[in-house]
């Protein structure tokens, strides 16, 4: 039997995966969680029981420090989880025989202006974005290496929407930067999209894959989008510091006929995405 193992299962993609793989996934196939306690991946060398990966299994490496601001302000834990820890652990499980998922970032193309797939070069923007082009970079060249570069996931319980929320319950006026814009994606299809690489690994002819929503939305349209299911949420435009724009882009609008490929449907809009998340 085939086996799933999930690098980062005790965060946001990692437990929703955990949640949707045991229904979508092959009769054959096993979930393994591997959570930070498990995997330390802020300490080297790694200690992990690399027998547990065979021959045919699939990891989803969903683990990183994901916070441009950390990853700048705190670079060498950045270089040590993001790199070096997370470059060992792939290496060691495309040696055995593994195909490997990783989960980037849209940050990896930088501001670029309009619309734009996978064929558009990188330019990345930010010591995060830095990280996972590393990473890419080391493993494109192996065939059981696959890449989603993720743009905002969006769920009731994310960052932003748990910010916006909290000040709706609370009466306080949500402060919303701009310019600030991203190709929102609903957390269901970037789980949907790795547990279809996981049954259909051959399937797919593409090592790398936009995953991304079919509109691109600022953080202000996207709050406006919300305000159906938070009616009291007021918001205030703030302009971030310069420094904010410095660890990523300001707008990234990519797109991907791969993605609908992989999840053989459209990626789902932002409203379907609100009223899944709310009202399900």
């Amino acid at each position: 039997m085939a086996t799933l193992h999930i690098v980062g299962a005790t965060g946001n993609i990692g437990k929703r995966l955990m949640e949707r793989g045991p229904l979508l996934l092959n009769a054959s196939t096993l979930i393994n969680p591997i959570s930070r306690f498990e995997l330390k991946l802020d300490k080297t060398p790694l200690h992990f029981d690399f027998d547990k990966l065979k021959l045919g299994d699939t990891v989803a490496f969903c683990a990183a420090i994901s916070e441009p601001s950390v990853c700048s302000n705190e670079f060498s834990k950045a270089l040590t989880v993001n790199v070096i820890s997370t470059g060992d652990f792939i290496q060691e499980a495309l040696k055995r025989g593994c195909k490997v998922v990783f989960l980037s970032s849209d940050a990896v193309y930088g501001n670029v202006k309009g619309d734009f797939d996978e064929e558009q070069p990188i330019k990345p923007l930010g010591v995060y974005a830095e990280t996972k082009v590393i990473v890419e970079s080391r493993f494109l060249e192996f065939p059981l290496f696959k890449v989603l570069r993720l743009s905002y996931n969006f769920f009731k319980e994310d960052r932003f929407t748990t910010y916006l929320k909290k000040c709706n319950d609370e009466g306080a006026v949500a402060e919303i930067f701009d310019p600030f814009a991203r190709s929102v994606v609903h957390i269901n299809d970037t789980v949907d999209a790795i547990i279809s690489l996981a049954n259909n690994w051959d399937d797919c002819d593409h090592q790398v894959i936009n995953c991304g929503g079919p509109h691109t939305l600022s953080r202000v349209e996207f709050a406006n989008l919300l305000k159906e299911v938070l009616p009291t949420l007021q918001t205030k435009v703030i302009k971030p510091h310069d420094k904010f724009y410095q660890d990523r882009p300001e707008s990234v609008s990519m797109r991907s006929n791969r993605l609908k490929e992989v999840l053989g449907r459209p990626p789902r809009s932002i409203e379907e995405s609100i009223h899944l998340e709310f009202f399900r």
